[in-house]
Formats: C-alpha cells, structure tokens, sequence
C-alpha cells in the first residue's frame, strides 16, 4: 500500500532529489509543476520503494499518477500504482512513461494493459543557443517580428522579483479578461495555478522575466530548473494583438536568465494545433517521448 500524503512545501528537498537521480526530465518532474497543479486539482505525493510517486485526484470519477521516478525499484513502485488503481471506482491512468520504461512495462503485463505514445504530451526540448540568437534562416520570421516590436515599442526586460509580482499578476487577469479561447475554464484553472506559484515564487526557487511597454506589463515567462543542463519553461503569456511580444520575451529571457543552460524544456502542446504549430516554428532539437497507460 503506497502511504500518500497531500503536497507541501515542506516536500521539496526530498521529492528533488528523486528527480535529480532519475533519467527521465520531462516537465511533469518539476517540484514547482507539482505543487502549483494542486490549486487546480488534489496532488498526493509518496516515496515508496525509493521513487517518487505521484497522484493526481481530478474528481471523484478520474485518478491520474505520474510514472513513478527515482534511483529505487520502479518496476515495484509501477506493480503498487497498478494494484491501487484497479482497486479504485474511478477510471485511473499513468503518465509521463519513458520509452524505456513503457519498454519494459508492456513485457510484463501484455495482455492485461500497454502503455502507448501519448504525442499530445511529448515535450518540447530546444538549445538555448538557438532561442537567444536565433540565428539562420529558419528563425528570420521570428526575427523579423523582433524587429517590428524593437522599432515599434519603447520596452524594458526586467527580472521577475516579489516587487514587480503583483504587475504580472494584474496582467495575467488582464489576459484572461481579453481572451476569446473556447477554453476558458482551463484557463480560470491555469490563473489559479499560476497565483500559487507566484504566491510562493521565492520558495519553490522560480526565475522570471518580464517585458514593459510605458510602464505596463505585456508578456512574462517563468519556470525551473529540470536539471543542472535543461532549464523548464512552465508559464509564458504575452498579449496577443502585440506583435512580436510573445518572441521578444522568449528570446530575452533565455539570453538574460538562463545562460548557464544547454537545454530549455518548453513542455507539450496538449495536443492543440496552434500551440503545436508555435513550438514546431522553433525548430526543437529534440522531443522527449512519453507513454500513458489507461487501467480502467
């Protein structure tokens, strides 16, 4: 029995050091993307045969963990989220499988449950080199939205600091107020996650920046480290009708926070086309897999 307790601060020192010894660095093995998702659902934490296991609770009929990670027995750890979930009432998945893993997993329960592909979820990997010079061809649109923004705004970068905190909260409402998405729940939610990690910036150890026009906020980003290599990039939002705002604060952050990276993780696509259709126009070194499980 896997003995889960509901995320806190006071998680953070152990459940990072599971995820520096594991191999697998997608997004959802961020201490800061685990403890700011529980403003938006139920997050229970446990470390039980060495790893790192996580359970997402989304309503009483829908259950999600997190492929459990660490330098202990994955495979027993896999065995106890299996047992749990089949004992539950509710339909149960895992997430955030590596392909090594997956490998393994479908070996020992083939024909009971496979773990599959999950595109939708694969994360996008890029080389920090490339978003701060953007340099080539390849990268002239954005550059030339750059440009645009450079000749057009009067705009200062500055370091997300507990000062200039409640400047980008007031422009994340702005942005909600504005926006015609047809998600408009999930984006309510991403607020409420967003408010707790700022709430708790300093202590979750987060880097931001942000981009001014006449003294207003119009685009910020922020995230955390994945590893001492791969820097990830949890929250960007900008106005849209600004053109070049999203670019401006893509490329001005990595230059100015984040030089002692190699590597920007810059998450998934959730599966929707336009904001796949962005992260392809970055040209990515690389995508890192992930395979999910549906028990019931």
């Amino acid at each position: 029995m896997i003995d889960f307790h509901r995320v806190t601060l006071e998680d953070k020192n152990w459940i990072e050091k599971k995820i520096k010894m594991s191999e697998n660095k997608s997004c959802e093995y961020c201490f800061g993307s685990i403890f700011g998702y529980d403003a938006k659902m139920k997050i229970y934490v446990a470390e039980y045969e060495g790893c790192l296991v996580t359970k997402c609770v989304l309503s009483d009929d829908f259950i999600s963990y997190c492929c459990p990670v660490g330098d202990g027995n994955v495979g027993k750890a896999l065995d106890a989220v299996i047992e749990e979930a089949e004992k539950s009432n509710a339909k149960c998945d895992i997430f955030g499988m590596n392909k090594k893993t997956a490998i393994a997993f479908n070996k020992k329960y083939a024909g009971r449950y496979e773990a599959v592909p999950d595109r939708d979820s694969f994360d996008y990997v890029y080389l920090a080199s490339d978003l701060s010079t953007l340099v080539g061809k390849k990268y002239q649109p954005k550059r030339n939205h750059i440009s645009y923004f450079n000749r057009t705004f009067d705009w200062t970068y500055e370091t997300i600091t507990k000062e200039n905190i409640p400047d980008c909260l007031d422009m994340s409402r702005r942005w909600l107020e504005e926006s015609t998405s047809e998600y408009k729940d999930d984006l309510e939610d991403e607020l409420k996650i967003i408010t707790r990690v700022f709430e708790n910036y300093d202590s979750l150890g987060f880097t931001g920046g942000l981009i001014r026009i006449d003294g207003k906020v119009v685009a910020y980003t922020m995230g955390e480290p994945l590893s001492d290599v791969m820097f990830c990039v949890h929250f960007e939002k900008a106005f849209a009708d600004i053109r070049g705002a999203y670019p401006i604060i893509n490329q001005q952050f990595v230059k100015n926070e984040l030089g002692r990276y190699t590597y920007i993780n810059r998450e998934d696509d959730v599966g929707a086309a336009n904001l796949r259709k962005a992260k392809l126009s970055y040209h990515p070194a690389f995508m890192i897999e992930k395979y999910s499980v549906r028990i019931k």
